[in-house]
């Protein structure tokens, strides 16, 4: 998510990105420099704190992560680049620096917001008391929150995070998916196999009962994650090993030839916000099929898809059907995936949102 924000931005303004983390394979910190015209990359990799206390294990942390971040700054700056403006992807927890640097330097700072845990379908941020403190601060010092969708922004302010709001939507490189001619032959669901949020085995066991009609469409699963081995035990059990097929993690390119060879995309989350995977489809021209929640109604209407509620399996087996028997536009689905979520279209907004911030 980052990157990409970053190379919309930088179509139409200089932008650094600086990401920090800490590596537990490397002894000594570790420098990635990269310029190409407006786009600079910095990444620092550090060692990992191997404290055994706890408490001190977390200031450590805390101290590390702050000071390699300003030694991020320092180093952009000797390379000739100030910020006028900090963009967070995400409050939690780099919007911290963004907070100390206001603090500092006085530069202004936004933040780009798309986690699902503020959602009350989510829950971690209401169960989390730390995040509960230090978090609002942080939202509240921001000139401008950016939420992914409207759904995250209604969480946002009813949880008092920040003041001022403007929706900039999840960017997607909309020229690596682009419709193909293919047979079409499965559905396709693309995500991490995580059955909590996700319900993998949900969409198996609607499909089990789709394909008792429809024995020559397969399913194809995209992804890796934790319950894999569950999954696979699940598609056993249900003596689904030829009709449904683990692809593991797979480029770009290797998603949009499943595409085009889908009726439909398919998620069947207890929740979600605004999830790339759907636009992905869109920009391939392909359909979807969602359980209705988060943001996702705002994206999926009767022309690009079918909206289900969570949980129901029978309601995805009608999808599934109704799917096969309905006349899409692809192209027009296609060109709502450019129009509203392309760099372009993206970084235009960005671009916008600078100049108000710094009075361009």
């Amino acid at each position: 998510f980052v990157k990409r924000h970053a190379e919309a931005a930088a179509l139409y303004n200089n932008i650094a990105l600086l990401h920090v983390e800490s590596d537990c394979t490397i002894e000594e910190p570790k420098i990635i420099f990269s310029n190409n015209n407006n786009f600079t990359e910095l990444i620092i990799k550090y060692p990992k704190i191997k404290n055994k206390l706890p408490i001190i294990s977390k200031i450590l942390k805390i101290k590390r992560y702050k000071y390699y971040y300003n030694h991020g700054l320092d180093f952009l700056k000797l390379k000739g680049f100030t910020p006028d403006l900090v963009h967070c992807n995400v409050m939690n927890p780099v919007g911290f620096i963004a907070k100390h640097w206001k603090q500092k330097i006085k530069t202004p700072y936004i933040l780009t917001e798309h986690w699902t845990g503020f959602l009350a379908s989510d829950g971690r941020y209401a169960k989390n008391s730390i995040l509960k403190f230090s978090l609002p601060k942080i939202a509240n010092a921001a000139e401008k929150i950016l939420p992914v969708s409207l759904d995250l922004k209604e969480a946002l302010m009813q949880n008092n995070l920040g003041k001022n709001f403007q929706i900039v939507h999840n960017v997607v490189n909309t020229e690596k998916f682009y419709p193909q001619n293919k047979t079409k032959n499965k559905f396709l669901v693309v995500a991490d196999l995580e059955n909590t949020q996700k319900n993998i085995p949900g969409i198996i066991n609607a499909f089990k009962v789709f394909s008792e009609t429809n024995t020559e469409i397969t399913l194809s699963l995209v992804g890796g994650g934790n319950d894999e081995g569950l999954i696979l035990e699940h598609i056993n059990k249900l003596d689904l090993s030829t009709k449904v097929k683990l692809h593991g993690r797979i480029p770009p390119e290797k998603i949009n030839n499943l595409l085009a060879e889908s009726y439909a995309s398919i998620l069947f989350s207890n929740y979600e916000n605004l999830p790339c995977v759907i636009v992905e489809a869109f920009a391939a021209g392909i359909p979807f099929i969602s359980t209705n929640v988060g943001g996702v109604h705002e994206i999926i209407n009767e022309e690009r898809g079918v909206l289900i509620p969570v949980n129901d399996e029978t309601a995805l087996v009608h999808a599934m059907h109704q799917v096969l028997k309905t006349d899409w536009n692809h192209e027009a689905i296609m060109n709502y995936a450019i129009n509203t979520f392309s760099y372009q279209k993206i970084g235009q907004e960005f671009d916008t949102v600078y100049k108000e911030v710094i009075g361009v």
